[in-house]
């Protein structure tokens, strides 16, 4: 079975989310509870590309950071459309451990950090991932 743990790193971005955008924070906040308790939503989160084109009924995006997943880093991240159609984008980060058959959310992100390799976002990002890996 899977499952979903939220890192500490990621857990400081949600309650600094809470300080700046209660809405945003809510929902990716009870997103996150729906997925950890769904297992049909934590295999969700392993297929690449799912929701991309949000069709009817899709609450998410799914997609691997192809440029850091190409390099051997299992790393995925999922946008919210309810967010994205309100003009707030956020980006929820995780780590899969297939040994642990775990997700590991890494951090809540504005987009703006663009998954910029050398981005302090992303350098956090990598260096959570590396902490748990």
């Amino acid at each position: 079975m899977l499952q979903l743990f939220i890192h500490i790193d990621a857990q400081q971005d949600l309650e600094d989310l809470w300080e700046h955008d209660e809405d945003a924070a809510a929902y990716i906040e009870a997103m996150l509870e729906e997925i950890k308790g769904d297992q049909r939503l934590l295999d969700d989160l392993l297929i690449h590309d799912l929701g991309k084109y949000k069709l009817p009924g899709q609450q998410y995006s799914v997609s691997k950071w192809l440029r850091l997943w190409n390099r051997g880093k299992d790393l995925w991240r999922l946008k919210a459309w309810e967010l994205e159609d309100s003009g707030k984008k956020w980006r929820v980060v995780y780590a899969y451990i297939p040994s642990q058959a775990a997700h590991y959310v890494l951090a809540i992100a504005p987009r703006e950090f663009n998954y910029d390799t050398d981005h302090p976002i992303s350098q956090r990002i990598l260096a959570a991932y590396d902490d748990i890996y």
